[in-house]
């Protein structure tokens, strides 16, 4: 009885997907395994290359090393008769609920829905999830486990004393040169620019508080969208916010603590959302934080967060005025936060993994 760890999805630059992988992959190891490693850059021709590769090079690869299951930690695998079931993660459907003119989009709504269907079982990250897909494949509740992402404790830790990020710049906090946005106190936001981000309306909601805190910065830190990032680009110019908000590309993953501990607050305001990563890795920085109700975000923060109606741009800018203007507030949900973020581990998430996928392989 052998696994085989499909890790072909996982990219060079890691996003959520990667950061799950990699973080489960230890305990994963543990059981008999073949590992299929990634590592592309993730272009569009290569997304339609290993689609293809998918199809027909996993089932034969699998059969060659006399696996008797396969596991994506991606919602990526084969159709076609299931000679060798498969089990795959679902971070999330959002292609499908807010779908875009792009090849993700296309293959979601035209591979993802048959595929899940086909799957001998289902992982995902949130309850909320869990039951998009349900509602979206028509998959039972019994084939779908949830397990929660975690965060790596050693990494995502708050300041030492007197180094607190809430209300400070990132010169007080000591922040690491690569990864200081700027001299003066700053709001953040970190994720690819998708549409479905709502940067337009953070934006938007930060130009109105902007004129009474003009030390203050928006970072909207992540790898840019073509088509997207452009646009915000034009609405910056147009609000004349040219100095107040910064456009960085993606961020190394050993960046990214200070980067969270140096800002006033995460602002993470996203239509909809699977799970929402940066909410943990900001409350386990001690970061105040600002996300929306409605999709897994609000599942993440709970009660430990300001939450906000991602569709009216006024609520978002009353949550960032408050937290602004309120350093009582902004401990109080550093507090929370922490306290959140200590009932997510990564341990939990792989240790869970690790125990579905066996019982799958064993019986």
């Amino acid at each position: 009885m052998k696994i085989l760890l499909n890790y072909r999805p996982v990219l060079r630059q890691p996003t959520g997907i990667g950061v799950y992988a990699h973080a489960v992959l230890p305990a994963l190891q543990k059981l008999p395994h073949v590992l299929l490693p990634g590592g592309e850059e993730g272009t569009a021709r290569q997304r339609l290359n290993r689609l293809a590769w998918t199809q027909f090079e996993l089932p034969r690869l699998a059969r060659r090393h006399n696996a008797s299951l396969i596991f994506t930690p991606a919602p990526e695998g084969y159709l076609g008769q299931q000679s060798i079931p498969q089990v795959v993660m679902v971070h999330d459907l959002r292609p499908l609920s807010h779908p875009e003119r792009s090849l993700q989009s296309l293959y979601f709504r035209s591979w993802v829905p048959p595929l899940l269907r086909r799957c001998r079982h289902l992982l995902t990250n949130s309850r909320f999830t869990a039951l998009e897909i349900q509602r979206g494949t028509g998959v039972p509740e019994e084939r779908i486990s949830v397990i929660p992402l975690g965060y790596d404790a050693a990494v995502f830790r708050p300041a030492l004393t007197g180094q607190v990020g809430a209300g400070k710049s990132d010169a007080e906090c000591g922040t690491a040169a690569s990864a200081r946005p700027s001299p003066r106190p700053y709001l953040l936001h970190v994720g690819q620019a998708y549409p479905h981000k709502n940067l337009e309306r953070l934006i938007r909601a930060f130009a109105r508080v902007a004129p009474l805190h003009p030390d203050l910065r928006l970072v909207l830190a992540g790898k840019p969208h073509p088509t997207e990032t452009p646009r915000l680009r034009a609405l910056v110019d147009h609000l004349g916010l040219q100095r107040s908000v910064q456009f960085r590309a993606y961020v190394p993953y050993a960046d990214l603590p200070d980067l969270y501990r140096g800002a006033l607050a995460l602002v993470y305001p996203s239509l909809w959302e699977g799970f929402g990563l940066p909410v943990l890795e900001a409350m386990a920085c001690g970061t105040p934080v600002i996300t929306s109700f409605g999709s897994g975000t609000e599942e993440v923060a709970g009660e430990a967060a300001l939450l906000v109606d991602p569709a009216d741009s006024g609520s978002i800018s009353d949550a960032i005025a408050l937290v602004a203007r309120d350093p009582a507030r902004r401990s109080t949900l550093r507090e929370l936060g922490l306290a959140r973020a200590g009932q997510f581990s990564w341990s939990a998430a792989a240790a869970d993994t690790a125990q579905r996928l066996g019982g799958l392989l064993a019986g």
